[in-house]
């Protein structure tokens, strides 16, 4: 999908077919089928069961990781494109910055944080010797490539104390993916490869199921 069109249905991209609004801390199930985390949490304690939760979509069940939704993957992807719509809809609604908590339609940013920042913090953002080579933004002056680089900019570890480490790593053992501190904590002596290697073959199996499936749907009209 090119970038005008994804802008075109990005309400449509971010909306939760539960609550049938914007997106609110979204998880996926292991069906790929993606929920705000307080609509997955009404239909965890409408059911009564905490281990085991049905897609509202596909009807599939599902164990939750100990019980607990928060601990079900997130949507990195979804977490970019609310960011786009927040960049589109800034000179109306405004974002909340990350240092001050406020809204405000000035505002900025910072492709390396990946997080927005008010006219105000921008400057003290900026002043820190940490940041010197981020690149901070102001959402006015925004064109499709910067929009492109928000929709690829790496997905962070979600684990406690590892939110600063870039997921680089896939366990073939959990089929999860992984930053580096977890390499060597809770997945140490599991089978690990790089993120784009796993990729690269997750998609290449995806391809061989379509093939096969258009193969098998031929066969049948035959």
């Amino acid at each position: 999908m090119d970038i005008k069109t994804l802008l075109e249905n990005l309400h449509e991209e971010v909306s939760c077919s539960v609550c049938l609004t914007t997106f609110t801390e979204p998880k996926q199930l292991p069906c790929l089928h993606n929920f705000c985390l307080h609509c997955l949490t009404g239909i965890q304690r409408n059911s009564g069961r905490h281990d085991v939760i049905t897609c509202p979509e596909c009807r599939k069940e599902s164990q939750v990781p100990g019980g607990n939704l928060r601990d079900l993957p997130t949507n990195f992807r979804i977490n970019r494109l609310l960011d786009v719509l927040a960049i589109k809809q800034c000179s109306s609604t405004g974002v909340k910055c990350r240092n001050c908590d406020k809204t405000r339609v000035q505002s900025f940013y910072c492709f390396q944080c990946c997080t927005f920042w008010c006219e105000e913090c921008i400057t003290v953002h900026n002043l820190l010797k940490a940041n010197k080579d981020h690149r901070a933004l102001a959402l006015k002056d925004f064109e499709d490539q910067d929009i492109e680089d928000v929709l690829k900019r790496p997905a962070f570890c979600s684990r406690q104390g590892h939110e600063k480490k870039e997921l680089e790593f896939f366990c073939e053992k959990c089929e999860e993916t992984v930053c580096s501190s977890c390499v060597v904590t809770a997945h140490d002596g599991h089978v690990k490869v790089l993120l784009e290697e796993a990729a690269k073959k997750k998609k290449s199996l995806v391809v061989s199921t379509i093939e096969s499936n258009k193969a098998k749907a031929q066969r049948m009209r035959n």
